[in-house]
């Protein structure tokens, strides 16, 4: 008998901390996103992506910015501006635009960034960067997966 009371009482505390833990998770979803879209040098595209994928993406999470995904594009759309060949496309996640910039900032201040990221755009011979486009958004509506969080 005191077996299985002991078994309940585990099975009860387990049940507790896995839904606290799923409500934990919930509070976690950024509620600000910004979309980059850079345009690599000619036929720099897949160092621009391997950066981001060996040391950039590890800087931001480091300092508390979530990596929601990183794309090559698979077909050029000239109208929008975007070469299959030379686009590199990924989205950042933040509680709030106020977090945003103070974790960039802090990311940007990382002295890894300088050595990784900073020092080779400023190099014309080493630059991996033609430009950027950077776009602020939010989720909206009930229909998207995503839901804002504050």
């Amino acid at each position: 008998m005191l077996k299985w009371k002991f078994t309940a009482i585990l099975g009860i505390a387990f049940g507790v901390a896995g839904i606290s833990w799923g409500y934990a998770q919930q509070g976690r979803t950024p509620g600000f996103y910004e979309l980059r879209i850079y345009t690599a040098q000619p036929g720099k595209r897949d160092a621009l992506a391997a950066r981001f994928a060996n040391r950039t993406a590890a800087i931001y999470a480091r300092h508390g910015i979530t990596n929601v995904g990183y794309w090559i594009p698979q077909q050029s759309d000239p109208e929008l501006g975007i070469s299959a060949e030379n686009t590199f496309i990924y989205i950042r996640g933040y509680p709030s635009k106020e977090e945003r910039d103070r974790r960039l900032n802090a990311a940007h201040d990382d002295p890894e960034f300088a050595e990784v990221v900073t020092r080779q755009e400023s190099n014309p011979q080493t630059r991996l960067i033609v430009k950027a486009h950077n776009i602020d958004m939010a989720p909206n509506g009930t229909y998207s997966a995503i839901t804002i969080t504050r």
